[in-house]
């Protein structure tokens, strides 16, 4: 009888994402060499790019799922400050979007600072920018401000009591999202669209990492604490939809 032990399938899995994701890297560092050398003549390595760039996001939020379910993944909670956050997100994304022919925008008041875990929230906000490629016309604005929201997560105006959010927008020109998508997400199992091909990941882990973020108003009361959220709608200030990550 062999003595061989069972395979942990998790495992396996985790280490080969591990391993694509190392792949991927050499992937991109190789496409951004040919299209140097071709001075950025060709429409193909733009999209190249763009389909490297998603798998490389998918995995890393895989392995980011991976590690929070295995409580591996311990959460830095470190004061940012907005402005720059945003701005160092937009650098790195720029290429991709701009391979694409898509302008982007940022509104942030430079002295608005807020305390979250840095990675999650760039992995949330670059995967949502990858997936606004899909669909906007020619436009993104990303924005952050502080709100007031309800205890039914309601946005209040400025001289309204209610709990204090950090607020993260993603807008674009395009068409919107579907009538059923809009609102306050909540943290659902993940399917496949048929129709539009969607798995819904992109979501799924944006509201994981907002459930994430918590904050306790009162000790005596830890059942009371305030959790981040995930909201869609078509209010967008650009003609398209809006993407709202809040954050307690």
């Amino acid at each position: 009888m062999s003595n061989v032990e069972p395979l942990d399938f998790s495992t396996l899995l985790a280490s080969s994402v591990h391993d694509m994701k190392n792949s991927i890297g050499m992937l991109l560092h190789l496409v951004a060499q040919m299209e140097a050398q071709a001075d950025g003549e060709s429409q193909q390595f733009g999209q190249l790019n763009f389909e490297i760039n998603r798998l490389n996001n998918y995995l890393i939020q895989m392995m980011t799922l991976y590690k929070l379910e295995q409580r591996q993944y311990r959460s830095e909670l470190v004061e940012h400050y907005l402005d720059d956050f945003i701005e160092d997100l937009v650098l790195m994304n720029r290429p991709l979007l701009e391979s694409r022919g898509v302008e982007v925008e940022q509104q942030v008041n430079e002295q608005l600072s807020w305390e979250f875990d840095g990675q999650l929230v760039n992995g949330v906000i670059s995967t949502i920018l990858t997936n606004v490629i899909r669909y906007a016309e020619g436009r993104v604005l990303i924005s952050a401000e502080r709100v007031r929201i309800s205890a039914d997560c309601i946005q209040l105006s400025a001289n309204e009591e209610g709990a204090s959010y950090l607020c993260i927008r993603v807008e674009d020109d395009g068409k919107g999202f579907p009538e059923k998508m809009l609102g306050k997400l909540d943290l659902v199992p993940m399917g496949v669209d048929f129709v539009s091909g969607s798995t819904g990941f992109g979501l799924y882990f944006a509201q994981t990492v907002a459930q994430l973020h918590r904050r306790i108003q009162s000790p005596d009361q830890p059942d009371s604490a305030l959790q981040g959220f995930v909201e869609l709608s078509n209010d967008s200030s650009l003609g398209g939809g809006c993407f709202r990550l809040f954050l307690p």
